[in-house]
């Protein structure tokens, strides 16, 4: 066997197996079904094609023992599984290949669910200061949206597909009026989508600037919300309609209107 052949063996077995056909729903979950998966022994495994990078949070439908452990593209979770069938966070570093091995006993798992998650934290401001949502702080609902975490960028980005959204959860703690600023980017001559900002029962449409880049940030005032007393809320921002692009965020900063 020549050195060509044996390079390309190794490189065959190197890669992951692709034999999964999930279910890609709208919302950027992946459900495969345990038809698609490979038992070997105590190992479930299944390798599928992600259409996204980011934050997931593994979970399994049906039951298995207390002790299964998984590893997503050879990795150990970022976060230990929180609640019943959360196998814990995950971060995938890349679309594209991906394979999914459970290393105990899977008992009845029915099926495999990646669910986007966030990748940074749930918002608690500072009593009478600024309610500041940065982009890491969202979860994607969407197959292409992502978070861009290059220092240039650290934005939501890759937004092509109109259905995708960003959600924010934070909370109030100073009732009252709040001015609400939007910092996007958006590359020269794909402005002019419409969007429209939604939180606390208020509506707040716009239309997307052409900044000349996307990563050319601008802030811009969309109106103003009103909390009428402290508590959980949760913030999206939807597309309307799509022009030839659509747009970055970096962050939505509420500030208090003296």
């Amino acid at each position: 066997m020549d050195l060509v052949t044996r390079l390309l063996m190794v490189s065959a077995l190197a890669l992951p197996v692709i034999s999964a056909k999930p279910t890609f729903e709208k919302s950027g979950v992946v459900i495969i079904p345990r038809a698609d998966c490979r038992a070997d022994g105590g190992k479930l495994s299944a390798g599928f094609r992600a259409t996204r990078w980011g934050m997931y949070d593994l979970m399994i439908e049906g039951t298995a023992d207390a002790g299964l452990k998984a590893m997503l593209n050879g990795q150990g979770p970022v976060a230990a599984g929180s609640r019943p069938g959360h196998l814990g966070s995950y971060y995938m570093e890349k679309a594209g290949p991906c394979v999914i091995e459970l290393n105990g006993t899977a008992g009845e798992v029915t099926a495999l669910r990646l669910v986007p998650a966030c990748e940074g934290r749930a918002v608690m401001p500072e009593k009478g200061k600024a309610i500041e949502l940065d982009a890491r702080d969202c979860r994607i609902s969407g197959v292409m949206l992502r978070y861009e975490p290059k220092p240039k960028k650290l934005c939501i980005g890759f937004w092509g597909n109109p259905e995708d959204y960003p959600v924010w959860n934070y909370t109030v703690v100073t009732p009252g009026r709040y001015e609400v600023v939007l910092t996007q980017g958006c590359g020269r001559g794909a402005g002019g989508s419409k969007a429209v900002l939604e939180t606390a029962g208020t509506s707040l449409e716009f239309t997307v600037k052409d900044t000349g880049g996307y990563q050319n940030w601008i802030d811009v005032s969309l109106g103003e919300v009103t909390f009428a007393e402290a508590g959980s809320q949760q913030l999206s921002v939807k597309v309307l309609k799509k022009a030839r692009g659509i747009m970055d965020i970096r962050r939505i900063v509420l500030k208090p209107v003296k």
